[in-house]
């Protein structure tokens, strides 16, 4: 008697693209899988353009419905990551889901009806957490060298402008003088209203011609960019 199965997919808007990782590729290979251990795939769920760093996807949450109802035994994916790349919630899915249903990876080769299977699913989940977290960590320090070269990072903060290569800051020197007032009137004591009514008072007004609210003045203050260099 074969076993009832869902089948979960998931692609991430930055995935979508990548060999392999499309919704039919993807559903392709756990048809083929569940044909070769007689597993019966009584529906196929999607996630399209939801991140796997937590588990609140409409999709999944028709999964856990589905085992909660016992209307299926267990889950197939692709691979780990399709279902989960947080410790956290792995840990959450073996107390819920895992200890009584099944969930097998195509590529992982895992299945938690074994004990071998859920060590093995636990350390794939742990070293997928750290890879996320090691590029997470030198993608900062990339943006933080960038920064400290005075190269562009992400959107030309208030103060400064593009230098004629496209790349480096330079003071502008209209938004320096607009800084060089707010810095002057909160080391008076003024707040962050009153700020910005004497901004409105002496004819300042934001890059796209409006006045300029309290957060608007509260991020400029907040704003760590260092001195472009030359």
């Amino acid at each position: 008697m074969s076993i009832s199965m869902i089948a979960y997919v998931r692609v991430s808007t930055d995935k979508q693209a990548e060999e392999g990782m499309s919704i039919a590729a993807q559903s392709e290979q756990i048809a083929k899988y569940a044909a070769l251990y007689d597993l019966e795939i009584i529906d196929t769920i999607i996630d399209d353009g939801y991140s796997a760093s937590n588990l609140d996807r409409p999709g999944l949450k028709r999964v856990f419905a589905i085992l909660d109802a016992s209307i299926a035994q267990g889950v197939i994916i692709t691979k780990l990551d399709r279902l989960t790349r947080s410790v956290f919630d792995l840990g959450y899915l073996l107390k819920n889901y895992m200890d009584k249903y099944r969930f097998m990876s195509v590529y992982d080769k895992f299945d938690t009806d074994t004990a071998s299977g859920r060590m093995i699913l636990s350390i794939l989940t742990t070293v997928s957490q750290w890879e996320r977290e090691v590029i997470s960590e030198r993608t900062k320090a990339v943006l933080a060298y960038k920064k400290s070269k005075g190269e562009r990072v992400g959107n030309i903060p208030f103060g400064y402008k593009l230098t004629s290569d496209g790349v480096h800051l330079e003071y502008n020197p209209h938004e320096q003088k607009i800084i060089r007032a707010i810095s002057n009137w909160r080391d008076d004591g003024k707040t962050l209203g009153g700020i910005a009514k004497s901004l409105s008072l002496w004819g300042y007004v934001t890059r796209r011609g409006k006045p300029f609210s309290t957060s608007a003045i509260h991020r400029i203050m907040k704003n760590k960019y260092p001195v472009p260099f030359e």
